[in-house]
This record gives structure tokens, C-alpha cells and sequence, in this order.
């Protein structure tokens, strides 16, 4: 692993961190302070509306900007209302309101956060081992933010409310000043030909089969998602038919964390094995059996199937991210990945909406089998527009002038086998 590519990483996880802490504890918060409900939901919709309406416009500014230095600006804006808030559960000043503002606001930053990743990873690794990499950013996201951080959290909130909050800012800070003495690594584009729109990455998208049939099943696969783990919570714990109390429910959904983390870190290997093709269907067949095993399983088989399932799902995001890296250009790549993000991610409070919804209709297992369904149809369009044949023939050529580092370190030293060979 190259020294740069090792620096960024550490920034990504010390990030992750802050924001798994922060987010988790925000919800508690709202929950102590209003005991209501409606107070929480609030804060969910707040964390992620900006995946629907801030994912475009952050793409746009990481293609402005140099991704690295975007990266170290959204931290610092992530820190200031971190702080922020920490300030105002201190000082007890309206909190109902003002903590869903400023997770709005963390929220906001956090779309510019993940898109510049994606960029500074496309510009400082090579093809070869772009995978490899993704699935290490993966990794991040999994341990860090689904995992660590709500530890964390629940500790930090029973010593003092202000802490995750005050920590948090900190941890933002830190990643802030790692990030900004990176080197830059932005593709050298020439302006006047790189696209300025503020919809081209979305027209960019919907113009490559490619691109089009990766965000459509990303966000049907989003909004399937939702729907489960909406229902799941209520399905699961006491006085629900799984009778599981909040701590083995909390165990249930980390093992899906630790899955998917185990499936993102092996994916450049299973990509190696049978092909990108093959692996994107994979994930398919890997969320559906998230999504089905309530129906046939429960107690330590569900675990396991949970845990396996997910492992195979965790795969998408990296095989997903990789295509787009290798078919558009740097000039493009932050709108293309703001506008993707927002059709896929921007998917989640639309799913929780139609879960909370049906649900008041059907009962959860109507809605797991959906769920399922839906997912497994995303197979479709994966084995149509998806064949690695069709990857290889939209694979963008080698960009002039723009300087990569192998995930290695060591520029000189052949590919092996073993970490990860271009198969494209």
C-alpha cells in the first residue's frame, strides 16, 4: 500500500468514526430529549435527504475543486457543526430543532466527503489494484462508521450527551489536517472541455447503458433495503415472532456490518475469479438472501445466513464504484458518482416511506418476500447490460499526464496473482 494511498485511508476511517458516533448519537439524543417518536424520525430523514438532494451539487464541487482539498474542507465544515452541536446540548438550547439541522448539516458535507473519496482514489491508484482499493474504503465504512462508531456512541452518551459530539469534531479536525497534507492527485482536465452543467452527471449517466443499469439497480436495491430493515426492527425484537431483545438485535444487524465488510475486502479477489459480471450478480443472490432469511430461518441460522448474504451483497459497492472509475473520465467522474449516489442512496427514505407505509397494510413477511423479489429481478438487467464484454468495450483509455500510485507502494513491482491482477 502506497504511502499516500495509506494516509488517505487513515483519514477515511478516522472520518467514518466521527460520523458513526455522531449520527448514532444525534438519535439518541433526539429520543431523551422529545421522547417522541416523530423527534427521531426527524433526525433519520435529516441524515439522509442529502444523498437525494445534495449528491449532484457535491459532485459538481469536487470536479471544481481539487478532490483532496474538497475532501479537507468538508471535514472542517463537519467539525464546525459537530462542535456546534456539542455547544447546544451543553448550553440545552433547543434541541428538538437544532439537532436535526445540524445533522442535515453533517449530512450535507458527508456527500462531498465520500465523492471526493472516490475521486482521489480513481486519481492516485492504478487500474490494476483500483479494486483492491475501493474494497479497503469499503472496509472503512463498514468497521468504522456501522461498527466502531455506535459503540462508541452508546459509551460516550451514558459518561455525557456533549461528548460524541465534542469527540466527533475533534476526530473531523484530525482527518481534516491528515487530508490536507496530502499530495494533489486531481487529473489535470482542461476546463473548457470538461462538462460544467449542473446536470451533466446525471446526463452522463442515463446516456451508458452501463452507468444507467448500475444506478437503477443500486437504487431498487435501495429502496428493497429500507422496506426490510423498516419492518425488521419492529419483526424482530420483543413482543415480535423473532422475540429477540435490543442487544441480540443489535448483534443481529453488526453481523450484517461485519459481512458486508468481509465481502468488500475480498472482492478484488472474487472479481479475479469469475469476472466482474459474474461478482455484480453475486451481490444480487447475496441481498435477496439478507432479505429472505427471516421467511425460513431464525436464532443462530439467521445470523449466519444474515452474515453470509451480506458478505456477497458487500461486494456491490465496490465492484459498482470500480466500473464507473474505469469508464469515465476524471473530468466527469465527481459529477457522474454525485448523480449516481443521488438516484441510489437518495432511494433510502423513499424505501422507509413505502415500508412504514404497506406495513400498515400487509404484514412483514408480504414485505420481506418483496424485498426479495425485487432484488433478485436486478439480475435482469445485471446479465444484459453488465457482461463483462460490455465493461470492456466502455472502459475509458489510459488518461495522459495523470499520475497514479499503486495501492503497493512500490510502482516498480510486478502485479502478482495474489493482489490483484487487470482483468479487464
Amino acid at each position: 500500500m502506497s504511502g499516500v494511498f495509506r494516509r488517505f485511508l487513515t483519514a477515511t476511517a478516522v472520518s467514518d468514526t466521527a460520523n458513526g458516533v455522531f449520527a448514532v448519537a444525534a438519535t439518541m439524543t433526539a429520543a431523551t430529549t422529545a421522547h417522541s417518536a416523530a423527534a427521531v424520525a426527524a433526525v433519520t430523514v435529516a441524515a439522509t435527504l442529502p444523498w437525494l438532494i445534495a449528491a449532484v451539487p457535491a459532485g459538481v464541487l469536487v470536479d471544481r475543486l481539487d478532490p483532496v482539498r474538497a475532501v479537507t474542507l468538508a471535514n472542517l465544515g463537519r467539525a464546525a457543526a459537530m462542535l456546534g452541536l456539542a455547544a447546544l446540548i451543553w448550553a440545552d438550547v433547543a434541541l428538538t430543532v437544532t439537532v436535526p439541522v445540524l445533522v442535515f448539516v453533517v449530512s450535507c458535507f458527508q456527500t462531498v466527503v465520500d465523492t471526493a473519496a472516490e475521486v482521489v482514489t480513481a486519481n492516485a491508484v492504478d487500474d490494476a489494484r483500483r479494486t483492491r482499493a475501493n474494497g479497503l474504503l469499503a472496509v472503512s465504512t463498514r468497521l468504522f462508521y456501522q461498527f466502531l462508531g455506535p459503540a462508541l456512541a452508546g459509551v460516550l452518551v451514558d459518561v455525557d450527551q456533549v461528548l460524541p459530539g465534542l469527540l466527533s469534531g475533534l476526530a473531523c479536525l484530525a482527518a481534516a489536517l491528515v487530508a490536507a497534507q496530502l499530495p494533489r492527485t486531481a487529473a489535470r482536465v482542461d476546463t473548457a472541455e470538461a462538462s460544467t452543467g449542473f446536470w451533466d452527471g446525471a446526463r452522463i449517466v442515463f446516456s451508458r447503458p452501463i452507468l444507467a443499469t448500475i444506478v437503477a439497480v443500486g437504487g431498487l436495491t435501495t429502496i428493497a433495503n429500507s422496506i426490510f430493515f423498516t419492518v425488521l426492527v419492529v419483526y424482530a425484537i420483543t413482543p415480535g415472532p423473532l422475540a429477540l431483545s435490543a442487544s441480540q438485535y443489535g448483534f443481529l444487524v453488526g453481523a450484517i456490518g461485519v459481512g458486508a465488510a468481509v465481502g468488500a475486502l475480498t472482492t478484488h479477489r472474487v472479481e479475479r475469479w469469475v469476472g466482474r459480471s459474474t461478482t455484480l450478480t453475486l451481490t444480487r443472490v447475496g441481498w435477496a438472501l439478507v432479505f429472505a432469511g427471516p421467511l425460513f430461518a431464525e436464532g443462530v441460522l439467521l445470523t449466519a445466513v444474515m452474515t453470509v448474504g451480506s458478505a456477497l451483497g458487500g461486494m456491490w459497492s465496490v465492484e459498482s464504484m470500480s466500473v464507473r472509475q474505469l469508464t469515465v473520465s476524471r473530468g466527469d467522474l465527481g459529477r457522474v458518482s454525485g448523480a449516481s449516489r443521488m438516484l441510489t442512496y437518495g432511494m433510502t427514505p423513499v424505501g422507509a416511506a413505502i415500508g412504514g407505509t404497506v406495513a400498515l397494510a400487509v404484514d412483514a413477511t408480504t414485505l420481506f418476500a418483496v424485498s426479495t423479489v425485487l432484488t433478485l429481478l436486478t439480475v435482469i438487467p445485471i446479465r444484459v447490460y453488465l457482461s463483462d464484454r460490455a465493461i470492456e468495450a466502455a472502459t475509458r483509455p489510459p488518461e495522459p499526464g495523470l499520475e497514479k500510485e499503486p495501492v503497493s507502494g512500490n510502482e516498480k513491482e510486478p502485479v502478482s496473482g495474489d493482489e490483484g491482477e487487470n482483468d479487464r
